[in-house]
């Protein structure tokens, strides 16, 4: 794609003069699209239209700030735009239509001077003149952490081009580094548990006033992995710093940052206000209180060129997405837009690749897209719906179970099971209804007593359940029958079964005061221990197992140790009167249990143990070392004991509760506010049990009814928008295993995931071995297809994970069907959604996180958020820009 790799002729485009104030921020929107920021309090939209130059978009300016306009930003794919102000509020746009979609205020309510988005679309950093810095999750609307660590005003901010670190930098002239993931899994009221991982206290004399960082990075090294970025700086000290950012990392992750001082580029003669990289970091610019804007070059830092065309001080400036154009906003009110090859005028027609499809040129039309995006957000957002009331049991239903999203179990106190399918059918009007059948050997009778516990197992072809006969049933969900060699008889009630994530164990509990390990092929005992228990749940990888009990504790238990039954982690008094429920979490990086006690509380703990944290995909958890565990959240609401809790299956972001107060709650597990009260029940609520993608809960009660629940599209949506948004940004270098197994499954090798699973094959090794070895440790070498396949794959990933690689393409060589409809840009991660079309994964994620809900090529409602790799398109595509793989 051309990209400017040189500075030419540079020569003014166009004056725009409608700011009644100082211009005082600016960004760019592509090339077609300009944004200003005043002290006037407006934000105005600009569009690029031949023979006209930059006009201003039908519903510009953007009105909502009570004072000063100090900072707008757009967002990374171009769909919303975020503007700060000093009356201490960041309001965040629609960058289609010009609506406000939310409102954030700042901690302390004071000036806001700074507003940058994360490369990764995820988080809003926002900081200003009482040193708070705020970081916005863009995807729930919420306030993630505040902390202060500058003693002076925070004037910028700044994230690394992998959204893995953020830079800050104040009034006295200090600069600081931190960890995206620290702050955000650190205690959210306490800013000494975020660590500075580098400081600079002596950046600039009398202040650092901005700074950047560029879209490049190397790695150096993989043994120890090292990074480096390239950080730009500016103060009032009139020079320019190049800094270069290195993160060392070991085997254990823990990371060491050095931040060095490269050059320091001196031309300017008073104060700077502004400077940034362009889009491929070959070029630095820079403004100041000299009424000039000085361009750089970053690898030399000789001047290429100054512009000098405003009559005060220069406030703002900001590059163009392809690096043809330069905006600079000063003092006198005006914005200048600077041709920086000498070969554009009014009448030119700008290339659209970089430049969103944003916003429709006929208000009416505009009215109208936006009153159907508002009307199909409000189907999104809608409370909890009730969709069916299942009423056979002729007892209290005591268990509840979901596999994938079209079977549902319960147990009964009638001593049956009952197994229902889901169907979803379409009806005319192109809506849907789910249908909800009793499977024709329903009910399952093999219990003499009340059903306590059921659940399906991974694989959804069997289905185990525990009655207070003592015994144990696995039932084959194909035909209803008991599975060969399934019956256990303790001789005491049991009260819980739950199933290994591997499929190969059952772990139980009961009246007996034990709990027993059993081999699902044979059910034999595999290993025991003693204790009086109500609940129990597995860790993700099935290597822990937790036990609640009435005595109010909770323990965690090493199953691979079948010498040692003991506790490695005793909670002794989680609870008041007894816990009643457990669950697990995997997150990346510990352990998080839920616990629902009688005490009327859900809370969420943290457990780590030893080096190795234990929940990964495949991964082995470590016993030995250091075990810690801490109660992360305490979620009040319910006014009864608690007797399930449950997480979400999609991100577990989401959490399920049950209690005898006859509710059901719907909590966020990021921020610990109760979503929902479900209240349709008649008597004391007893389980509750997600559908796969979570858009479907279900609770059974005394009352002897089954009730399913629709969760709303927007809670769905969430989840998978906070997983696909936060991978969109990885280097490979920073893939983990499962982020290469996503990889061969995205390019269609998904027949490799199973041996690439095997050796743990990561992002560093991708990089590092070469195409024989690599095929040599995946055995497909006598498989030429496959292993030209996958060399072809493996080569166009480098090309594409490294920075150096410049492709020159014109804009009139591509074709059309190559570019993303919503950016115009070239696709490299091209997916289809629901309306058949197809978009650069990124943008349509982006496209989610703004509400619309709706197809960009149709403005029509979308059935649902999801979408799938068009492999066959991007295997084209890439071919186009890289070639075919050289043959040795």
């Amino acid at each position: 794609m051309k990209m400017t790799a040189t500075i030419g002729d540079v020569q003014t485009l166009q004056t725009l003069t409608s700011h009644t104030s100082d211009v005082t921020t600016i960004d760019f929107a592509g090339d077609c699209v300009l944004v200003t920021g005043s002290g006037d309090k407006r934000v105005r939209v600009w569009q690029w239209r031949s023979g006209e130059g930059y006009v201003e978009a039908h519903f510009s300016p953007l009105q909502g700030h009570k004072y000063g306009v100090t900072s707008v930003k757009v967002s990374p794919r171009s769909t919303m735009l975020a503007s700060a102000s000093i009356d201490g509020t960041t309001l965040l746009w629609n960058l289609r239509t010009g609506s406000k979609i939310h409102t954030m205020v700042q901690v302390g309510g004071e000036a806001v001077r700074v507003c940058r988005f994360s490369p990764d679309s995820t988080l809003l950093a926002t900081a200003g003149d009482n040193g708070q810095v705020c970081l916005w999750d863009l995807i729930r609307r919420s306030l993630v952490r505040y902390f202060q660590k500058h003693d002076g005003a925070v004037q910028s901010v700044c994230f690394s081009p992998d959204s893995s670190w953020l830079i800050t930098t104040c009034t006295f002239g200090v600069m600081k580094l931190f960890a995206t993931s620290n702050i955000i899994d650190s205690s959210f009221t306490d800013s000494q548990a975020i660590t500075v991982f580098a400081s600079i206290d002596d950046a600039h004399d009398l202040g650092v006033v901005s700074c950047d960082f560029s879209t490049c990075q190397k790695i150096t090294s993989n043994e120890p992995f090292t990074k480096l970025y390239q950080l730009v700086t500016c103060g009032n000290d009139h020079y320019v710093k190049l800094w270069e950012v290195t993160v060392i990392q070991t085997k254990c992750e823990t990371s060491t940052v050095k931040i060095n001082l490269c050059r320091i580029m001196e031309k300017h003669s008073s104060a700077l206000t502004c400077v940034c990289f362009n889009a491929n970091g070959l070029f630095i610019a820079s403004s100041g209180l000299d009424k000039t804007t000085v361009i750089w070059e970053t690898d030399s830092g000789k001047v290429i060129t100054i512009t000098a065309g405003h009559n005060r001080y220069v406030a703002c400036c900001a590059f163009s997405r392809d690096g043809n154009l330069l905006a600079t906003g000063s003092n006198d009110k005006s914005v200048i837009i600077w041709d920086l090859r000498g070969n554009l005028c009014l009448e030119s027609e700008l290339t659209r690749r970089f430049t969103p499809a944003l916003f429709l040129d006929n208000p009416e039309e505009s009215a109208e897209y936006e009153e159907s995006v508002m009307k199909n957000a409000e189907t999104f957002v809608n409370d909890v719906q009730l969709v069916q009331r299942l009423e056979e049991h002729g007892g209290v239903v005591n268990s509840v179970a979901f596999y994938g999203n079209h079977l549902i179990a319960s147990g009964s106190g009638d001593k049956l099971i009952r197994v229902w399918s889901i169907e979803i059918e379409e009806e005319a009007n192109a809506e849907t209804s789910m249908k909800f059948q009793e499977k024709p050997y329903s009910p399952l009778d093999g219990h003499k007593y009340s059903i306590n516990h059921v659940e399906f197992s991974p694989c959804g072809r069997m289905l185990a359940s525990c009655s207070l006969d003592g015994s144990i049933i696995i039932w084959d969900i194909e035909n209803g029958s008991q599975a060969k060699s399934s019956f256990v008889n303790s001789g005491s009630g049991i009260r819980v079964c739950r199933w290994s994530p591997d499929g190969t164990k059952i772990a139980t509990a009961g009246d007996d005061e034990r709990t027993t390990l059993w081999d699902v092929n044979n059910m034999e005992e595999l290993w025991g221990h003693s204790d009086a228990v109500n609940a129990i749940a597995f860790t993700h990888d099935s290597c822990y197992l937790v036990t609640a009990c009435n005595e109010g504790a909770w323990r965690l238990f090493d199953v691979s140790d079948k010498e040692n039954c003991g506790a490695l982690i005793i909670c002794a008094e989680a609870h008041d009167l007894g816990v009643q429920g457990c669950d697990f979490c995997p997150t990346p990086n510990f352990i998080a249990n839920a616990t629902g006690g009688n005490d009327s509380l859900v809370k969420l703990w943290k457990i780590t143990i030893g080096k190795v944290n234990v929940i990964a995909p495949g991964g082995i958890g470590s016993s030995s070392g250091d075990v810690r565990y801490e109660e992360k959240k305490c979620f009040t609401g319910h006014g009864g004991n608690v007797t399930c809790v449950r997480f979400s299956p999609i991100q577990s972001e989401i959490l399920g509760s049950v209690a005898t107060d006859r509710t059901a709650r719907i909590w966020s597990v990021y921020s610990g506010v109760c979503l929902y009260v479900l209240e349709q029940h008649e008597s004391l609520v007893t389980a509750c049990a997600f559908s796969q993608d979570t858009s479907l809960f279900i609770t059974g009660a005394l009352d002897k009814t089954v009730l399913i629940w629709k969760i709303p599209q927007q809670l769905i949506s969430q989840n998978i928008l906070m997983n696909n948004l936060k991978n969109n940004r990885k280097r490979v270098s920073d893939w983990k295993f499962d982020d290469t197994l996503k990889w061969l499954d995205e390019i269609g090798l998904s027949s490799l995931i199973k041996k690439a699973n095997a050796i743990s094959l990561t992002g560093r090794q991708l990089l590092s071995l070469s195409e024989d070895e690599l095929a040599n440790r995946l055995d497909i070498e006598q498989d030429e297809e496959t292993a030209e396949a996958f060399k072809t794959q493996l080569y166009w990933l480098k090309r594409e994970d490294s920075n150096s690689i410049e492709i020159s393409i014109d804009d009139t060589e591509i074709p059309h069907e190559y570019l993303c409809p919503i950016t115009h840009e070239i696709m490299k991660e091209p997916v289809q959604c629901s309306d058949g079309f197809t978009y650069e994964k990124a943008a349509i994620n982006e496209w989610f996180l703004c509400g619309k809900y709706t197809s960009p090529m149709t403005n029509k409602p979308l059935q649902n958020t999801s979408f799938t790799p068009n492999v066959t398109l991007r295997n084209t595509i890439y071919t186009f820009l890289h070639g075919n793989r050289p043959q040795a």
